[in-house]
């Protein structure tokens, strides 16, 4: 399995700008920052990474499917009750199996299942958490959970 890096940089009051090691960038800020719009939120990015790694994965493990038009949509619950979490995700996979092909829906239904049981390392961190450690400047771990 790879390890990532991505640096998060601050460019305005609620407006941060994240970076991978190939140059890749992405805007974040407050949804209801007008003067930072298009942007993303945290969350939405968490979404988004969750859509696109099962994406990745199912481009492979369901690629006897002619899945071309695959839409993949995520959506986020959260009550009162979820205290500062996301409550559910739901994630739907959209599109329309191919005709003439009677294991489509199996082969597709198979990827989806591995997507989420072995491969897409995002969804399989959401559904079963991750250690966090947060490091302060000085090296000292202000936060582990």
């Amino acid at each position: 399995m790879a390890d990532y890096r991505v640096e998060t940089v601050r460019t305005g009051y609620r407006r941060w700008t994240a970076r991978n090691e190939r140059g890749a960038e992405v805007l974040m800020a407050a949804a209801d920052d007008d003067g930072a719009q298009p942007s993303f939120t945290p969350v939405e990015l968490l979404l988004a990474a969750m859509g696109g790694c099962g994406g990745l994965v199912i481009d492979r493990t369901a690629r006897a499917v002619d899945h071309e038009e695959l839409r993949i949509v995520v959506e986020s619950v959260s009550g009162p009750e979820d205290d500062g979490r996301i409550g559910r995700v739901r994630v739907s996979y959209e599109f329309d199996l191919p005709e003439g092909n009677p294991k489509a829906a199996e082969v597709f239904a198979r990827g989806v299942r591995l997507t989420h049981e072995k491969f897409c390392t995002v969804s399989r961190t959401v559904e079963h958490g991750a250690r966090v450690e947060a490091v302060l400047p000085d090296g000292t771990i202000g936060f582990e959970g």
